[in-house]
């Protein structure tokens, strides 16, 4: 009786792990929308070789320009992207509340007006 318990219990454990190894591969992500945040918008089509292969493997891509005073990454206290690309090498500061938003999700202090920034 107890072995018949171990076997039942060890074939659910694999079945189980065997489960959650495929829900998170990375052939077929859950987060798909992204952000892709650009100095030109013509980097689209320059670049389009690179965002159609993203998009070939599931990906939603949401092209912005980095300084459009209306961009947020959040609404509502929920995030609106899933991950974040960054094609903005010229922009000296994003556009809406983006700044700060990144600044704070990578641990990035603004303190005094001369410096520009702090790591942690």
């Amino acid at each position: 009786m107890e072995r018949n318990i171990f076997s039942i219990l060890t074939i659910l454990s694999v079945t189980l792990l065997l489960i959650l190894s495929l829900s998170f591969s990375t052939y077929s992500p859950t987060d798909r929308r992204l952000l892709v945040l650009l100095d030109d918008l013509s980097l689209k089509s320059s670049h389009s070789i690179f965002f159609n292969s993203i998009k070939s493997r599931g990906f939603d891509l949401d092209f912005k320009l980095a300084n459009d005073p209306k961009l947020a990454l959040q609404r509502n206290g929920q995030y609106l992207y899933d991950g974040l690309i960054l094609f903005s090498l010229s922009i000296e500061r994003f556009g809406g509340a983006l700044d700060l938003a990144l600044a704070s999700g990578c641990g990035v202090d603004f303190d005094e007006a001369d410096v520009e920034f702090m790591m942690h």
